[in-house]
């Protein structure tokens, strides 16, 4: 019994070992643990991987807004703040389920900002097997940098930046200040092996480029010029006026004997009288002199004065006659005789002739010296003297053709064409300027001429005005420089290469700018154009960099104001009332010139862009118009202005975003 029992039990169990029904089951049981463990795992490491992503692009952002924000200054608590902004923007708290979100930036020397981010993640599953969180943290920084980058700077210097800007300050002041951070943000940046080069292009009515050019190749200028100038009246005849007459001391000469003794008719003796005693009386007193014969007139000399005034010296030669008286014996009887006495009387005569008139005419003169530094000297001073000028550098406009407000630059238009050199021929050369010889055809500069020929305008005429301000009469556009007529700006700065060491030499410089003149946008974007472009006149230093990688070619043009052309005023185009360079006639309004040049200047823009170049345009204290806008490159027009909510957005700011973009902010870790 007891034997057939044990054998029954294992004959169960070989059976049952034998049977594979319902296994499966229980391996499914077995193997669900760490099957889920692992399904897990991997969702919540997937969830930390995107969470740690989106954590360190917000980093990224944030120290790329705070750098961006620092521009060329100081790490401040506004560039932590944008940078912190930013931050939370692309890394709410909450986000994936995170907390502990935390992220902070700090300067890295003066061009880069680092920053660090951690959060906490927990997480969905892993925490049945004791992993209750992922503690996330990434590392971030942000520089500019620069490879090739050529910069001009083409900046209004006419007379409204005298005028307050964004704030209570000059417009030229603000101006400077915003130079100079534009100069800071692209000089701290990282360059490496690159190249940063900035020009700068002061323009108002005309550009100073002339010694630059002259330095480059000297005959690229002409050796003459014809301006609208004066000269005092050339026909002797009606040259001078009467003017004053000066006599001045007479002197006597010496009298000599003309007719010997005889006795005097009728005859007079005295008695009582000898031999010896007769010659011994007195004759008595000379008769009084008279004159005899007419009075004669020696010229002595004739010069020219100091004032211009004709000075003639003569001597005026009288002669006089007189009697002496004596006593002679003859005898018997002691005679009275006399004898003719003669001499000259010579009084000096001075005479000093103002001339009558000026002729307002057009001029040449030879500027050969005046090119190389020299003086020239011209016969147009007060009164016909000589005068002595020196060339500031600004120039005259090659030769050009005139063409409508909404027509296309034809070839024949030089002035048009930012790329070529000038030939042998003086239209294709560009001409020095000098608005201290310079004259307008008219009593003021303003005014239309009633004649293009010869004006003549007596010299009387030819004064300030009892206006309140005094206003000049038929004078030079020099004296009218404080009205802005004619004025030569500051001399433009070639592009050079700049770094930070270099920052004292930029500040002198963006000093020197002072406002004056007129505003043509035309020659400020022209010579900007010139002056930067990788196929002009500049090619030889445009073209390569060093290092062979290509250029970035910017122009930041800067202007307060609208085109305001005049046909009155002496600029880069002349007299435009006489030539009529631009205008094409002398009827010509000066809404009409405006609109001309601003046609002109759009086409310029135009060829800028052509040349690869990015055109950045400012408008100062100025809302853009539609000749601004659309000089830009597209979505690279700016303005200052006072946003809603109060805060300014101010040239400074605009600057420094500029430079910023230009030296492409990058991440650099």
């Amino acid at each position: 019994m007891r034997g057939t029992s044990i054998r029954d039990i294992w004959r169960a169990i070989r059976k049952l070992a034998r049977d594979q029904r319902g296994n499966a089951m229980m391996l499914t049981a077995a193997a669900i643990v760490p099957i889920v463990g692992i399904v897990g795992s991997g969702i919540d490491i997937g969830r930390g991987y995107m969470a740690e992503l989106r954590l360190q692009q917000a980093c990224d952002a944030g120290v790329l807004a705070g750098r961006r924000y620092m521009g060329a200054s100081a790490y401040s608590d506004q560039a932590e703040g944008e940078a912190n902004k930013m931050f939370a923007f692309n890394f709410p708290d909450g986000m994936y389920g995170s907390s502990d979100v935390n992220f902070e930036s700090a300067p890295q020397g003066v061009s880069d900002v680092a920053g660090t981010a951690t959060a906490t993640l927990p997480t969905s599953i892993r925490h049945i097997f004791g992993f209750d969180e992922f503690n996330l943290s990434v590392n971030c920084a942000a520089k500019l940098e620069i490879s090739n980058v050529d910069v001009m700077l083409v900046l209004d210097v006419t007379g409204s930046m005298k005028d307050p800007g964004t704030g209570t300050q000059a417009r030229i002041d603000e101006l400077k200040e915003a130079s100079m951070t534009f100069f800071d943000t692209l000089t701290q940046a990282e360059k490496g092996d690159g190249r940063l080069r900035i020009g700068v292009m002061p323009y108002s009515s005309t550009v100073n480029v002339g010694k630059i050019l002259v330095a480059e190749n000297s005959n690229w200028i002409a050796n003459s010029v014809t301006m609208p100038s004066r000269q005092i009246e050339q026909v002797e005849s009606l040259k001078w006026q009467t003017g004053t007459t000066v006599n001045g001391t007479a002197s006597n000469g010496t009298a000599a004997m003309v007719v010997d003794w005889a006795n005097v008719n009728p005859v007079v003796t005295i008695s009582n009288k000898t031999s010896t005693t007769c010659p011994q009386t007195s004759g008595g007193a000379n008769s009084t002199a008279t004159t005899y014969q007419s009075q004669t007139t020696t010229q002595t000399s004739q010069t020219i004065n100091s004032s211009g005034e004709r000075v003639t010296t003569n001597d005026l030669k009288q002669k006089y006659r007189y009697f002496e008286y004596r006593y002679r014996w003859t005898s018997p009887n002691c005679y009275k005789q006399s004898r003719t006495m003669e001499y000259t009387q010579t009084t000096p005569q001075t005479i000093t002739q103002p001339p009558t008139r000026y002729n307002y005419i057009d001029r040449t003169f030879n500027v050969t010296s005046a090119k190389t530094g020299g003086t020239i000297t011209t016969s147009t001073g007060v009164n016909g003297i000589n005068e002595s000028n020196t060339w500031g550098g600004c120039i005259f406009e090659r030769k050009t053709t005139a063409f409508a407000s909404n027509a296309t630059a034809p070839s024949t238009a030089l002035d048009m064409d930012i790329d070529s050199a000038p030939g042998t021929t003086d239209d294709s050369r560009w001409k020095v300027m000098i608005p201290e010889i310079a004259y307008a055809r008219a009593q003021t500069v303003g005014t239309k001429p009633s004649t293009t020929g010869t004006l003549n305008v007596n010299v009387g005429n030819v004064k300030y005005s009892n206006d309140n301000p005094p206003v000049p009469y038929y004078m030079s556009y020099k004296a009218n420089w404080g009205n802005g007529w004619g004025v030569c700006p500051a001399e433009a700065m070639k592009l050079t290469e700049f770094d930070a060491d270099d920052r004292s030499t930029f500040d002198t410089y963006i000093k020197s700018l002072q406002p004056v003149g007129g505003t043509y946008h035309d020659v400020g974007m022209a010579w900007g154009a010139r002056f930067l472009s990788p196929t002009g006149i500049f090619a030889d230093e445009n073209a390569t960099a060093d290092n062979g990688r290509p250029i970035d070619r910017h122009i930041v043009f800067m202007t307060d104001g609208a085109m305001s052309a005049n046909m009155g005023n002496l600029t880069f185009q002349g007299y435009e009332y006489l030539n009529q360079n631009v205008s094409g006639s002398i009827d010509t309004s000066d809404a009409n010139l405006t609109a001309r040049h601003n046609n002109r200047f759009v086409q310029l823009c135009e060829a800028a862009r052509d040349r690869n170049i990015t055109v950045w345009v400012v408008a100062l204290s100025v809302n853009l118009n539609a000749n601004l806008t659309n000089c830009a490159t597209p979505g690279k027009a700016y303005q200052t202005l006072v946003k809603a909510d109060g805060t300014k957005v101010t040239l400074k700011d605009i600057f420094a975003s500029i430079a910023g973009q230009i030296s492409r902010l990058r991440l650099s870790q």
